[in-house]
């Protein structure tokens, strides 16, 4: 069967070449275990370049505005926002700031349809606008977002086109290295095997940590800087 360049079929055959044993049939590991182990590195660096803050992996999706209704929801696969905007009746996109209320109440607006201004604040798997729209609007708010990309499920997938096809090779490295590691746990006994799993362990866990510090970019209104009193 012809490889095709750039789909899972060549990062699975580009794998075995390193392994050593190109044929699936009497090959240590199987295609459905390449695949998983090649899918979780991909993934991983795709969350990496998110943590690059350069626009990696950008999606844009819409929701309704519900009369009095605070809380709308982030959409399938969301990791982080980019930019929250209000969409008026003319196409015309206004941005929303984020804007953490600890101290002030949350009023009710006093105008509704293109007059409604809010801010936002992130809770859980969505936002909560502050105060909530006086009336609907279909479309009336549009979310920039980061997603990670699906997994390569069949041979012909390939990789979002966002991803730099020119270190698609160190996928490629991560999944073979990956592989030698799980024959070396299998093969392991006692502490060998453990220190193997700590290690893959801690090196996803400081990935997560850094993910987590960057879920949402949020930024915050600065008041100028005021001097001193001086008594004209």
């Amino acid at each position: 069967m012809a490889e095709l360049s750039g789909t899972l079929l060549n990062y699975r055959t580009r794998v075995r070449r390193y392994l050593q044993e190109t044929k699936p049939s009497s090959s240590y590991w199987s295609d459905a275990f390449l695949n998983q182990i090649f899918n979780s590195q991909y993934r991983r660096r795709c969350s990496q370049l998110i943590m690059a803050f350069e626009g990696y992996f950008c999606s844009v999706a819409t929701r309704d505005l519900v009369a009095l209704q605070a809380f709308y929801a982030f959409p399938s696969g969301f990791q982080r926002m980019q930019k929250l905007e209000l969409v008026r009746s003319n196409g015309m996109t206004v941005p929303i700031r984020s804007f953490e209320r600890h101290e002030e109440t949350n009023g009710i607006p006093s105008a509704g349809g293109d007059q409604y201004t809010c801010m936002y604040r992130p809770r859980g798997s969505g936002v909560v606008l502050e105060p909530a729209p006086l009336e609907a609007a279909v479309g009336g708010l549009r979310m920039e977002y980061i997603a990670v990309p699906v997994e390569l499920e069949a041979d012909g997938d390939s990789m979002h086109p966002d991803f730099p096809m020119l270190f698609d090779e160190l996928v490629v490295l991560d999944a073979a290295c990956t592989a030698l590691d799980a024959e070396d746990m299998m093969e392991a006994a006692g502490q060998g095997l453990t220190r193997s799993l700590i290690r893959n362990r801690s090196e996803w866990e400081m990935d997560f940590e850094r993910f987590i510090d960057s879920r949402v970019i949020r930024r915050q209104a600065i008041a100028p800087f005021q001097g001193h009193y001086t008594d004209s």
